[in-house]
């Protein structure tokens, strides 16, 4: 392990010792035996108590991130968007993962909030309920009354939760890096990358004015529908730790009694629910990206109020493109074109099985294009056709991602309201709207506007660029670094190789020139030549038929 590793280790040696009790606990360290850890060889030696091995490893895994605390859970919870690179089994039971932790004591609170807002809590809040409405990992919230006599949901950060997480992450950054050099089969799963992409996550959602802006952004996307409410956000008020926006009056989704008692139609608001996020999603690129029940509330007039943005999703034009390819392939039940978009889209190994991959596309088409639209459920397709690009060790895009994870909740979502709730007829007029898209002329104009952009880059970069490789090798500047890995059997041979070849021509030279001594009119060198160069000959093909090497 290098030295920086080491100091880190020192630093945070308790954090660290914490970490792999909990793991050896649940019979999750034995990738840890390959690497010489010093300061935790006496917990990995533990044995993992007989109840936990009776667990599923995702079952033990969704249990050890719950104990290893906040970040570790929405380590997990980022994980369960990503199938692709954990798999859909794991990616299912890491949903069931809840951020529910203990509160700060109102002493901590409060003294954020005089912090943060510059004045004494009484002069901003008429009210303010010392008991927190909830707490999840990052912040709690409490319910407060304004001086100006509005009703507020009040989002405070945690007493130093932004410590704990850069040390975890630091450490969940050490442990890939060991992950990727010392453990072959992780490396498929560029731990590493994972963890970069949950770090920016987490510190994008750790700063409540990020939030703020996107709850800004979809109150102005939606102030002229009337069936829609997103909450109001006080910007005085609000900084990187303290978020005050509206309090929304309303029943959640996963608490709405039977339509006998409430006198609200279930399949009527699946429906309603799921139109206002399939047009933030295919309409403005930009929605709320966590639509399970407890985030969707119907307010007074059967308005649907929106909670919690932390979690929000964009596409790029790029990436809208890619979904478009996707669509359109996969209604055209073309499965060579889909299979070479979804390679195009995501980032693959060098060893990917082009042909396996075709296969499995074309088995998905071919089973999923036969069954009648009632009969097809989106959430089971969406799986089955992430289990596939896992298989084959493709990862796609965040974007893409997230976007299939929104549809996924919002499916199951639909269906805790009403079980007839169907998210596939829904996507018709986008689907057309998409189609529409993918062939007019404005989209090729586009897509051939970024073409002559990227031949004019290219232009304009190569010639400066080789004109300053030239003249750095006409100065005798240019230096060409090379390295070889394992190439010194391979030498042996190729000198052995040369040595044979010459000295067979060597000895057909001399045999054809009949260069004394003589023995029936052949040369004896030249006959000796031959058989020794046959003989060398033998032997460089029987090290490369029996071993490969060339001792």
């Amino acid at each position: 392990m290098d030295f920086s590793r080491i100091r880190r280790a020192s630093r945070y040696l308790a954090r660290y010792r914490e970490i792999f009790t909990v793991l050896v606990r649940y019979g999750l360290a034995d990738w840890a035996t390959r690497i010489d850890l010093d300061f935790i060889k006496e917990i990995i030696a533990r044995k993992t108590p007989k109840e936990f091995l009776a667990l599923s490893t995702d079952e033990r895994i969704r249990r050890a991130l719950m104990e290893l605390g906040p970040t570790f859970i929405k380590f997990g919870q980022i994980l369960s968007v990503r199938p692709d690179v954990v798999g859909v089994s794991l990616s299912n039971e890491l949903k069931k993962l809840q951020s529910n932790v203990d509160p700060d004591a109102w002493e901590d609170v409060e003294k954020i909030l005089e912090k943060e807002l510059g004045k004494q809590v009484a002069d901003v809040f008429d009210k303010l309920e010392k008991e927190p409405v909830a707490s999840a990992s990052i912040g709690q919230v409490h319910q407060g009354w304004l001086k100006t006599g509005e009703k507020v949901a009040v989002k405070v950060r945690h007493k130093d939760i932004e410590k704990i997480v850069n040390t975890d992450i630091d450490i969940l950054t050490d442990l890939a890096t060991l992950l990727e050099k010392y453990v072959e089969e992780a490396r498929l799963y560029r731990p590493k990358n994972t963890v970069g992409q949950f770090a920016r996550t987490i510190r994008r959602e750790m700063n409540f004015d990020r939030e703020a802006r996107h709850i800004l952004n979809l109150f102005e996307d939606f102030a002229d529908d009337d069936t829609t409410i997103i909450p109001a956000v006080y910007e005085e008020y609000t900084t990187s730790r303290v978020l005050v926006m509206e309090w929304l009056e309303g029943v959640p989704f996963n608490q709405i009694p039977d339509d006998a008692t409430a006198g609200l139609d279930k399949q009527d608001l699946a429906i309603k629910g799921a139109n206002l996020f399939l047009k933030m999603i295919f309409i403005n690129g930009y929605y709320h990206a966590d639509p399970h029940p407890g985030n969707l509330m119907v307010c007074e007039g059967g308005k649907i109020g929106l909670l919690d943005f932390g979690m929000m999703g964009r596409l790029s034009r790029k990436m809208r493109e890619h979904i478009e390819d996707l669509a359109m392939a996969a209604l055209a039940r073309d499965s060579d074109r889909l299979a070479k978009i979804i390679i195009r889209a995501g980032s693959v190994s060098v060893d990917l099985d082009e042909t396996g991959l075709g296969i499995d596309i074309t088995d998905f088409i071919s089973y999923y294009g036969s069954l009648p639209i009632a009969k097809i459920k989106l959430f089971e397709a969406l799986n089955e056709l992430v289990s596939i690009i896992h298989r084959h060790h493709i990862m796609l895009p965040a974007e893409i991602m997230m976007l299939i994870k929104t549809l996924v909740t919002l499916e199951g979502t639909g269906r805790i309201l009403s079980p007839k709730f169907d998210l596939l007829s829904l996507l018709g007029p986008y689907q057309e709207q998409m189609n529409l898209v993918g062939f007019s002329l404005t989209r090729r104009m586009a897509r051939l506007n970024r073409f002559y952009e990227e031949i004019s880059n290219f232009a304009e970069t190569v010639p400066p660029a080789l004109a300053d490789i030239i003249e750095r090798f006409r100065a005798g500047a240019l230096e060409i670094h090379m390295e070889h890995r394992g190439l010194e059997h391979s030498a042996n041979k190729l000198v052995f190789g040369i040595i044979t070849a010459a000295l067979f021509i060597g000895s057909s030279m001399i045999l054809s020139f009949k260069t004394p001594p003589l023995v029936f009119g052949y040369s004896i060198l030249g006959v000796i030549g031959y058989v020794v160069s046959v003989l060398m000959g033998l032997r460089i093909l029987w090290a490369i038929m029996i071993s490969g090497k060339l001792e």
